[in-house]
């Protein structure tokens, strides 16, 4: 039974490294609850989800080109994928 809680808590890593990454928080408690040697790295190594990182960028002060639509900084008067003038 000591186990089986432990377990469960060695779970929440995974879980709440994925789920500041957009994945599913019950789904990698889950994955982290039972390999979690396998999905502690998995977690670590796993892309964000492309709308939460955007979120993310626009949410710390960026805003897109106009022209070519990629988050910059706010600051910024060229962008730097497109080289326009924003």
């Amino acid at each position: 039974m000591f186990l089986f809680i432990i377990a469960l808590l060695l779970g929440l890593i995974p879980a709440s490294i994925a789920q500041k990454k957009g994945h599913s928080f019950s789904t990698f408690w889950l994955y982290g609850t039972l390999l979690f040697v396998i999905a502690l790295p998995h977690a670590l190594l796993i892309r964000p989800v492309p709308e939460i990182e955007e979120a993310q960028a626009l949410a710390a002060g960026g805003r897109k080109c106009p022209h070519c639509a990629e988050i910059i900084k706010s600051a910024a008067k060229v962008c730097r994928f497109c080289g326009r003038d924003v």
